[in-house]
């Protein structure tokens, strides 16, 4: 990474695959999704601290890939660029024909009940009109996952370090831990009170330089960090439109 700068789905396979010859096309919003790598389950989509998750590999429908690079322990670096047609249809080309993405369909939900809510890799790719979901319950190849991911993330030859200009702040109150790193916090000099913020349960749009120093101090903080404010404790989270997984759209 040393070439960095800064800056209802359906999951019946189809009948075909794409050849080489094929007409690859996909929805072109920056918001749709054309193809997507990422862990799920378990329950954490209802977590707060899943508000700052960022799925392992995307392909955006505008061609931006938007990938994670974990360079140490609660130091994830968050990349992205904007690819060529030809980047995007050599990839879906490989997993669709010499993978046979589509032969593999998802069967988390075709699995017995348990207490424990399982924790699986997920792929989904919709292109050409098709939205098709895999997961690791379908009898991939050993180390499949592993393998389309890597492979996602070198779509792109010119990788830079994403840092947002604006993004959902969201807080809730915590316990004070001793066990976790705790930084003070100035509401004044910030501009936000996050004892407000958390007590009204909503988001607040926040922009430039405070979005950039919360999303370096998330990517480089355990999930479970505080910041004390008028000695109440606090969890943070900052969602970025298009490329955090559940973050709402950008304020209008």
């Amino acid at each position: 990474l040393a070439g960095c700068r800064t800056g209802a789905v359906s999951n019946i396979p189809p009948t075909d695959d794409f050849g080489a010859n094929s007409a690859i096309t996909w929805d072109r919003s920056p918001d749709s999704i054309t193809f997507r790598a990422e862990i799920v389950g378990g329950g954490r989509e209802n977590e707060f601290a899943a508000r700052n998750d960022i799925a392992p590999c995307t392909v955006y429908g505008d061609n931006r890939v938007v990938w994670t690079n974990e360079v140490g322990p609660f130091n994830e670096q968050v990349l992205f660029d904007q690819v060529s047609d030809d980047a995007v249809k050599v990839f879906i080309e490989h997993l669709t024909v010499v993978d046979q993405l589509f032969n593999y369909p998802a069967r988390a939900d075709l699995q017995l009940p348990s207490e424990t809510v399982p924790v699986y890799e997920q792929i989904e790719v919709n292109v050409s009109g098709r939205s098709f979901k895999t997961d690791s319950f379908a009898g991939w190849p050993a180390g499949f996952y592993d393998t389309v991911v890597d492979r996602c993330r070198t779509i792109s030859q010119t990788p830079v370090l994403f840092e947002p200009g604006a993004g959902w702040l969201s807080v809730q109150e915590v316990p004070y831990d001793l066990e976790v790193p705790t930084y003070p916090w100035e509401s004044t000099a910030a501009g936000v009170s996050l004892a407000e913020l958390a007590g009204s349960g909503e988001r607040r749009w926040i922009t430039d330089p405070l979005a950039r120093i919360l999303w370096s101090l998330v990517r480089t903080s355990p999930t479970n960090m505080q910041l004390i404010e008028n000695d109440r404790s606090f969890n943070i989270a900052l969602e970025v439109p298009r490329v955090t997984r559940y973050a709402p759209p950008p304020q209008q």
